[in-house]
């Protein structure tokens, strides 16, 4: 064995025998240093205008959290809980949201163009001035969601529940406006 192996083998036994523990990183840290945290609880955190382009937070538990203002470009949210979460202004573009349940969620001002929310859980959420143009809604529970003000051109809505759902003073093209069932 040489030197150097034998130095670190003797501190890491030195470490183990004198009940040192290793910390390992929080899931808030995790995802701050490595932009991925899959299947992390990270309820009620608050990440509040951080830059999070591009993470992977699939599957993660984000009830309650504030993303207010938060970067959120081509994240992986697919089957992640965001229930109440505050995501007012947040920029989504191209996120992936298939199957999360954003129920009760704020997403007012928020930017979810081009997202995809197929099978996602919008239940009573406010999207009030979303431009969520060029979204991917298909069979989304839509119900008793509130969508006043909202861009909604192109968005697809095949097989979405919309019941109760306020689309009051949305956006609609200067053709003649029908919701995009395709």
């Amino acid at each position: 064995m040489n030197q150097q192996a034998f130095i670190a083998t003797a501190i890491i036994s030195a470490a183990l025998t004198s009940g040192a523990v290793f910390a390992l990183p929080s899931p808030l840290q995790q995802l701050l240093q490595t932009h991925a945290c899959p299947g992390c609880d990270l309820r009620d955190v608050d990440l509040r205008g951080y830059n999070l382009a591009g993470a992977n937070l699939h599957s993660a538990n984000l009830e309650g959290a504030n993303l207010q203002n938060t970067n959120l470009l081509l994240t992986n949210l697919g089957g992640a809980n965001l229930r109440n979460a505050n995501l007012t202004a947040a920029y989504l573009e191209r996120a992936n949201l298939e199957q999360a349940d954003l129920s009760g969620a704020d997403l007012s001002r928020a930017v979810l163009r081009h997202s995809r929310a197929q099978g996602a859980n919008f239940s009573n959420s406010n999207l009030t001035g979303a431009d969520i143009r060029y979204g991917d809604l298909r069979r989304a529970n839509l119900s008793g969601a509130t969508f006043e003000q909202a861009n909604m051109q192109w968005v697809r809505l095949k097989n979405a529940t919309l019941s109760q759902t306020n689309f009051s003073d949305a956006y609609r093209p200067r053709m003649p406006y029908r919701l995009n069932l395709y």
